[in-house]
């Protein structure tokens, strides 16, 4: 098939890679995450540039989901708070993992099912995340005026 002014890009190694938000208000405590994955190719600098990039706006478009229920915190007024996560966590690996996990879960039964036609018989593939995804975290600042300023990852 020839198109004038298209041109082909063959896939080379396609990964998924994922951005992640944590919304914090300005006392560092994290109410909720959002998570996107996409796909990508090209080399992982180029892949986070991207994601870093992206990580700045698409939180606007990411579904809001709970801290996981096994975190707790101790509230001066409110006494113990669960479902709630400090911004500080985000930076500690084992933290990470545990706070974002059950949402990168979700977000890899969301990838959708393909399909391909190989030596004219279709099958279908679903693309997976990998087992250390390539990930932009975001501490997403939610400001007593109502603004909200992403604070995206180095």
């Amino acid at each position: 098939m020839k198109h004038r002014q298209a041109t082909g890009h063959p896939l080379e190694n396609p990964e998924v890679v994922i951005n992640l938000w944590a919304y914090t208000g300005e006392d560092g405590t994290i109410l909720r995450l959002a998570g996107k994955f996409y796909v990508m190719q090209g080399t992982d600098a180029e892949k986070l540039a991207l994601l870093r990039q992206l990580a700045a706006t698409d939180f606007l478009s990411a579904p809001w989901h709970k801290v996981p229920s096994n975190f707790t915190m101790q509230h001066m007024v409110f006494g113990e708070m669960q479902g709630v996560a400090q911004a500080s966590m985000i930076s500690d690996p084992y933290y990470h993992q545990n706070l974002f996990g059950p949402l990168i879960e979700s977000l890899a039964q969301s990838i959708p099912e393909q399909v391909r036609s190989v030596e004219g018989k279709y099958q279908t593939f679903r693309l997976g995340i990998p087992q250390q995804p390539l990930c932009v975290s975001t501490l997403v600042m939610e400001i007593e005026d109502g603004s909200l300023v992403p604070m995206v990852s180095g």
